[in-house]
């Protein structure tokens, strides 16, 4: 990422989306990766990955809906479920039937019912 920015952004945003180049989703967000400043989205990608707060989950008391692809290669499945179980209020967590880390981009018919259904369904007690 840091020696060469624009090789990072082609060969990041398939997978980030869960396409090839030829999609659409994935184009658009490699264009607007291209259009951040290769310093800035270094610092934004260093923050992310580099950020631990699995010591405070259990501070987090308000109803969480938990939205998770099934093949994303930045959040594993197994994370929905820790964050799940360490959550310290009400949770639950849907795996669509997605893939990538934006599935709103790459399936957004898949999501957008989740969605819809998940601000329908209180699960507060």
């Amino acid at each position: 990422m840091q020696s060469n920015y624009k090789a990072w952004c082609s060969g990041f945003a398939p997978l980030a989306v869960g396409g090839d180049m030829d999609s659409v989703a994935v184009q658009e967000f490699s264009r607007t990766l291209f259009n951040m400043r290769p310093d800035v989205a270094l610092s934004v990608a260093q923050t992310i990955y580099q950020s631990d707060m699995r010591q405070i989950l259990h501070m987090v008391t308000v109803p969480c809906h938990i939205v998770q692809s099934m093949k994303d290669l930045a959040v594993p499945v197994v994370v929905s479920e820790y964050l799940h179980q360490n959550l310290g209020g009400e949770s639950i967590v849907e795996v669509m039937s997605s893939e990538g880390h934006l599935p709103q981009l790459s399936s957004p018919a898949v999501v957008i019912p989740v969605l819809l259904r998940h601000i329908r369904h209180d699960i507060a007690v």
